[in-house]
């Protein structure tokens, strides 16, 4: 193998969503998800802190509805 054909990839889940709150739909969980993606601070990654800030945020967006 290659040193440029490397690479590592780490994971993160609906089921990882559900285990810090499984009050979440699967369409809730994948929001959470996205926005992780979408937002997280790439000099510290993601981690369970940040999802479930995500969760707060989503649930509250469902409160504001």
């Amino acid at each position: 193998m290659k040193a440029k054909d490397y690479k590592i990839t780490i994971s993160w889940n609906i089921e990882d969503v559900l285990s810090l709150d499984d009050s979440l739909t699967t369409d809730q969980c994948i929001e959470v998800l996205d926005l992780a993606r979408d937002n997280h601070d790439a000099n510290h990654g993601i981690s369970w802190d940040t999802l479930s800030s995500y969760i707060d945020d989503v649930k509250e967006e469902v409160n504001l509805k």
